[in-house]
């Protein structure tokens, strides 16, 4: 049936109608978006059923045999669920979209004086459907030079949708975001270029045979600097707070729930599953690491009072847990980072949304001008709650199990290595805090204490915008009944892959 090279095609074809189509639907170009997406994911979900019993599913196309190269697309228990995260994830947010841009330039124009063109909607929804291809097909890849292509393709729609239609200076902070993100990718080709010249071959799977050379150090790191940046860890985060600030609220929804995070997945399929002696030297040095921007991500968190540079802090911070994970370089602690990955893009895009929520009913980011809004907007401050439980790992959300995960991983590790490893795993797990207390004490400043004269008029947000984060909340809560819709492919396959 060829599902997944649809996965990639029926985006794509459905860009150019939406970008055509702009000028008349206007704010319904939406559903442009929508439909493909929808279409997408009962594919995926197929495929998920199809593999549940530890077969990869796998399509191979013929691309440029003179030079060795397939167009592979590959769906197994380490990328299914990474998949189904990104497609939920731009599904549901290109309905909330929909009121959500209307908003935009209906506060564009008052800001402006300037007159929106119609044909802005459909360059809107057009660059959003590149975007989900870009990642999707970074998922999917089974060649490096297939891969690199595709993780090149998330960065030149994100950066044009910052600059089109985000806030402030988006130009100069779009500008930022394009350099940081791609100085990593030619980082990381520099990398893939050296492992054809080891092995000879730029398929994945032929990484193993980097292992033993006297570059396998070096060509680990090229290939991990390029995915830390992506990941915004600690040194290399620099771009992420203003990108994730001044993006246009439902592309921030995506950059740091679904993109960034799409960085720790690479790093597990290309380095630390085909290169594990190699990542086991580092892993001492990647676990403080780790740390520091767990904590450092935190603590800065705590400093912001506009709530999208306080979120996008705050996903720094997570960034470390899945670094934590891959750190540990074990099956256990890998699965967690996927785990994760899943857990953080369900939160991070409910509280995204929320944020945006709260833009469009409330009138500011800035988190100390809000205050009492529990009772005017109770919906929204329940799916507050829950998305800050799922990303601090507060049961029955998904991301207690996440975090168990990395953090058996990461102990198991440290015990069979050494006591400098076991003190940072222990101190790991006590910078946990940090999570619990930034988000209970946005909570209470947005939601609760007295009500600003200002705000009595303010209202519950349209069900177009607090549905799609109801929806996300739910899988949040039922992944954390039940995790062995994820544990189960990403257990049996890491326990091969890592033995």
């Amino acid at each position: 049936m060829y599902r997944l090279i649809q996965v990639l095609v029926v985006p794509l074809s459905f860009a150019p109608i939406a970008y055509m189509a702009g000028r008349s639907l206007k704010r319904q170009t939406g559903w442009l978006a929508f439909i493909p997406l929808a279409y997408t994911l009962t594919l995926l979900l197929s495929v998920a059923l199809e593999i549940a019993e530890g077969s990869p599913y796998l399509e191979i196309y013929r691309w440029a045999p003179e030079a060795g190269l397939t167009f592979g697309l590959l769906a197994d228990g380490l990328s299914i669920w990474m998949l189904l995260t990104i497609n939920i994830l731009c599904l549901l947010v290109s309905l909330y979209s929909i009121p959500y841009m209307e908003h935009r330039f209906h506060e564009w124009e008052h800001e402006t004086g300037e007159h929106i063109d119609p044909r802005a909607y459909g360059t809107y929804y057009a660059l959003y459907l590149l975007y989900a291809v870009g990642m999707m097909g970074t998922v999917m890849a089974t060649n490096l030079i297939e891969f690199y292509l595709f993780y090149e393709l998330m960065l030149v729609p994100s950066w044009a949708l910052i600059n089109n239609y985000g806030y402030g200076e988006r130009e100069r902070i779009g500008m930022m975001y394009f350099l940081w993100t791609h100085v990593g990718a030619v980082v990381l080709l520099a990398g893939i270029l050296s492992s054809y010249w080891v092995t000879g071959s730029f398929e994945i799977e032929a990484l193993r045979g980097v292992v033993g050379s006297p570059l396998a150090p070096w060509i680990a790191i090229a290939i991990l600097i390029g995915f830390f940046t992506k990941m915004a860890v600690f040194g290399l985060h620099i771009w992420l707070p203003y990108a994730h600030a001044e993006a246009p609220t439902p592309i921030s929804a995506l950059l740091s729930p679904a993109m960034i995070g799409i960085g720790a997945y690479a790093a597990a399929r290309l380095v630390i599953i085909p290169l594990n002696p190699v990542a086991r030297g580092f892993s001492l040095v990647f676990s403080l690491w780790a740390l520091l921007t767990m904590v450092y991500g935190g603590l800065m968190a705590l400093a912001q009072d506009d709530i999208k540079r306080f979120l996008a802090y705050s996903s720094v911070s997570q960034m470390g847990y899945l670094f934590l994970g891959l750190a540990s370089a074990a099956a256990y602690g890998v699965s967690g980072t996927i785990f994760h990955y899943v857990s953080h893009g369900l939160g991070k895009c409910i509280l995204f949304g929320v944020a945006g929520i709260l833009i469009c009913q409330v009138g500011t980011r800035s988190i100390k001008e809000m205050g009492g809004l529990a009772d005017k907007m109770p919906l929204t401050a329940i799916l507050t709650l829950l998305g800050f439980f799922t990303i601090g790992g507060v049961p029955p959300t998904m991301g207690f199990m996440s975090k168990f995960m990395i953090f058996s991983g990461l102990f198991g590790s440290a015990l069979a290595a050494s006591p400098e490893a076991v003190a940072i795993a222990i101190v790991a797990i006590v910078m946990t805090v940090l999570t619990v207390g930034y988000s209970l004490w946005t909570i209470r400043r947005i939601f609760f204490g007295p009500l600003p004269e200002r705000l009595e008029g303010v209202e519950e947000a349209p069900l177009s915008m607090t549905v799609p984060l109801l929806i996300l909340a739910v899988i949040s809560v039922v992944g954390g009944i039940y995790p062995r819709l994820i544990t189960d492919y990403l257990l049996s396959q890491l326990a091969a892959l890592l033995s």
